[in-house]
């Protein structure tokens, strides 16, 4: 099987199995909703011995008690053991989720009203899988406007020469 089919069985496979996951929590709790996991997922290849990484970012709206709102951005990754890759080796040079909560008046434009910054480099170069959610901080729910979550990625890949890459995440449907 070539590489790239290998890929692509590998990224369907995960979004698949995750949107299961996705699916029966938003169920579960009509409190959030939130993007699919196939429209966040990529496949990261590593240079010299370092396993390909899976990741998928869905991301969410959420609504709490106490009429407040919150966004919520989760990373879910793993690396493809072959059994030939080190699992050990540092992967990543810098890896950051920022998420954000927008607001808007019905027909209107996204406002952000609170945003985080989580640094996830110690703790993706330390697992070889694993799952954060980044949180941001909790706003007044305002019934007559309309919320969403946000987020986007920067990370820099340890030996690949790119530098830092943006990965800007489709953000959750609208909660009103």
């Amino acid at each position: 099987m070539n590489r790239k089919l290998l890929r692509a069985s590998a990224v369907g496979a995960a979004s698949v199995a995750f949107c299961g996951v996705i699916s029966v929590s938003q169920s579960a709790s009509a409190a959030q909703t939130c993007s699919s996991a196939a429209a966040n997922a990529r496949i990261h290849s590593m240079p010299g011995t370092i396993p390909e990484a899976q990741l998928n970012a869905p991301v969410c709206v959420e609504s709490l008690p106490d009429n407040k709102v919150r966004g919520k951005a989760t990373l879910d990754w793993g690396f493809i053991n072959d059994g030939q890759s080190d699992l050990t080796g540092k992967r990543y040079t810098s890896f950051k989720v920022t998420a954000r909560l927008e607001s808007r008046a019905p027909g209107g434009t996204d406002v952000v009203v609170n945003s985080k910054t989580c640094d996830l480099t110690a703790a993706i170069n330390a697992n070889a899988e694993g799952s954060f959610a980044c949180l941001t901080p909790a706003a007044t729910l305002d019934p007559s406007r309309q919320w969403s979550g946000d987020a986007t990625v920067v990370y820099d890949i340890e030996g690949d020469g790119k530098g830092a890459v943006t990965w800007q995440l489709t953000g959750s449907p609208l909660m009103s």
